[in-house]
């Protein structure tokens, strides 16, 4: 049995494929973030569902702020929703903490 025919076989990739199926997705990145969801949520298929669609709307407000403040890439696109964890989806306290955390030089102060 070939390694392709065992990752079929699992019943993670086979839910998580019918998940994308259904949602009309494609690529392999999104197929790690749903079987992601899965290994955390379980294999109830609205859950999953649910989740990734959560998980997309604020990947999309956070890439919104970024846009704002000017800054791009996937890892400050994962530092902001980690702020967004932290104070919430208000969008001052959002540009303020990561303008606080991308400060490079230290501020002295006399």
């Amino acid at each position: 049995m070939s390694e392709t025919d065992k990752k079929e076989e699992d019943p993670k990739q086979l839910l998580a494929n019918e998940v994308m199926e259904e949602m009309g997705l494609k690529g392999k990145p999104i197929m790690n973030k749903i079987l992601e969801i899965i290994a955390l949520i379980g294999t109830d298929k609205n859950e999953v569902k649910d989740a990734y669609s959560q998980y997309k709307k604020k990947e999309t407000f956070a890439n919104e702020i970024m846009a704002e403040v000017g800054l791009k890439g996937k890892s400050t696109r994962i530092k902001v929703m980690r702020i967004m964890d932290i104070v919430g989806w208000d969008k001052k306290k959002i540009k303020t903490s990561i303008l606080r955390s991308t400060i490079t030089s230290r501020i002295e102060h006399n």
